[in-house]
């Protein structure tokens, strides 16, 4: 009676068989088809981190050519990036001994030359450092025309300075202050400027560096 009743659902159990079949083939492929969408999900993900992290480095260097940018003019503006200015420190220097009455300057500027030092090539590598010197003697009043002439050139004057050395020594002993003295000239006064000038560096300073280094 059971291979009777087995004979009797032979068809259903043969539907039913192919049911599963289709059944497990239809879940292989689902769970593949949502594998594959995951994948493409993570690599969807994946690039545009990778393409906002890209934005985010350009808007980034964006910002710093801009920084850099308007330091760079302004260095420049300034006198410190480009040739020496050397005419505009001789018009400053003349136009405050003229306003300020001072005595007696006489000046004198050295050629300019390069700086090769291992220190500022490492701090400011690509970059050429020239220092132009320039030699001041001075007659003045009193003490404080010399704080006035390096004052206006810091202030005034296109450039980078630094005092390498600078003397003062008063002229008139025999009187005991300055008012009572009949001269303008009771102080002289001999000062080293050392003005500094940049570049961006130079083929032959570059190749110049190099034979250093060997």
């Amino acid at each position: 009676m059971i291979v009777e009743l087995i004979k009797n659902l032979q068809k259903e159990i043969g539907i039913f068989l192919i049911a599963m079949v289709v059944a497990v083939i239809l879940i292989g492929g689902s769970r593949l088809y949502w594998q594959t969408v995951l994948e493409e999900k993570q690599l969807a993900e994946s690039q545009l981190f990778e393409e906002k992290e890209k934005y985010r480095v350009a808007l980034d260097r964006k910002k710093q050519l801009e920084k850099f940018g308007n330091k760079y003019k302004q260095l420049a503006k300034n006198g410190i990036v480009g040739d020496e200015q050397r005419i505009n420190w001789i018009d400053e220097l003349e136009k405050t001994t003229q306003q300020k009455k001072i005595p007696y300057v006489k000046y004198k500027i050295d050629k300019q030359k390069i700086l090769k030092e291992p220190e500022l090539a490492g701090a400011y590598p690509g970059i050429d450092i020239f220092q132009s010197t320039m030699t001041l003697n001075m007659e003045l009043l009193h003490e404080g025309d010399l704080y006035t002439v390096i004052n206006h050139l810091q202030t005034k004057a296109k450039g980078l300075f630094d005092i390498s050395q600078c003397t003062l020594r008063r002229n008139n002993r025999s009187a005991e202050n300055v008012l009572e003295t009949k001269t303008d000239k009771n102080f002289s006064a001999q000062c080293e400027l050392n003005w500094f000038t940049m570049k961006q560096q130079s083929a032959d300073s570059l190749a110049y560096s190099n034979n250093e280094n060997e």
